[in-house]
């Protein structure tokens, strides 16, 4: 029994099959196998006019392409791969099998969803920022250490967020819409609370709700009130990422990536 375990343990894991790639509009996921057998076909016999990655060289941008939008596992590919179109200059490639064709679909297909599924789309090119000038930054002229500090609320963010969340949650740290939007936790922001002092100097203070011009309206231990903005009124409103908001037409995008690279030293 002990040899048999050490044997298993010597054997090497088994690399676990990578997950379909889902399709659109309900059809079946596109088998990965399927996506690199095509890649393999496609690239020596298609890549030359179409470019490697399908999306056109001195032949179309097949990614775009209706036909293949409409194609099915090689339904609409088969008869114009097989008879070629040498009108635009195109080769028949008569001996391809059907399961070659179909491989190829699966390519394209596969192809086509990674540039037009937002939620699968990897932001790259982040990180090219100076974290010495960022922190300069978030000690000086952007006031952040007034209200942060990188040995307490932010201490190890950068193990917490991905670069583009963390970037994200530096100009506004808000909820993801995203996030919310597939339906996971996400945390409320703090809301912005209001005091409002009448001219009489009657004060009514709670959460705000609404504010304009005109108009402030707060929610209140007793329930919801309405205050107009008139003469002698006097409005306090605490929003805790107002400082935030008030940075978001002044950021340069040399202080947005020197923030971004600072703070991922903050592992």
């Amino acid at each position: 029994m002990l040899a048999c375990a050490l044997l298993s343990a010597q054997e090497p894991e088994k690399k676990k099959p990578e997950p379909p790639v889902l399709s659109m509009n309900g059809a079946p996921p596109i088998d990965p196998a399927a996506v690199e057998r095509g890649k393999k076909v496609f690239e020596p016999a298609c890549g030359f006019c179409h470019g490697l990655d399908a999306r056109g060289k001195s032949g179309p941008d097949l990614l775009r392409s209706t036909l293949v939008l409409h194609d099915e596992n090689g339904s609409q590919l088969g008869a114009m791969v097989r008879a070629g179109r040498p009108d635009r200059g195109m080769p028949a490639f008569s001996g391809m099998s059907n399961e070659q064709i179909a491989d190829i679909s699966a390519f394209l297909h596969a192809g086509t969803m990674a540039v037009t599924n937002r939620f699968a789309y990897e932001i790259k090119g982040l990180m090219t920022g100076d974290a010495k000038q960022g922190e300069a930054f978030f000690n000086g002229d952007g006031h952040c250490s007034g209200c942060h500090s990188v040995s307490g609320d932010l201490a190890h963010i950068a193990g917490k967020y991905e670069p583009v969340e963390l970037q994200r949650r530096i100009l506004l740290p808000s909820p993801n819409i995203m996030d919310m939007y597939m339906g996971k936790k996400v945390k409320p922001p703090a809301p912005s609370k209001v005091k409002v002092t009448l001219p009489s100097g009657e004060q009514h203070a709670g959460v705000l709700v609404h504010s304009d011009e005109f108009t402030v309206v707060m929610q209140e231990s007793g329930g919801m009130k309405s205050f107009d903005r008139t003469p002698g009124t006097k409005v306090d409103i605490d929003n805790p990422i107002a400082a935030h908001e008030a940075m978001l037409p002044k950021y340069t995008d040399a202080q947005m990536h020197n923030m971004l690279a600072y703070l991922e030293t903050l592992k």
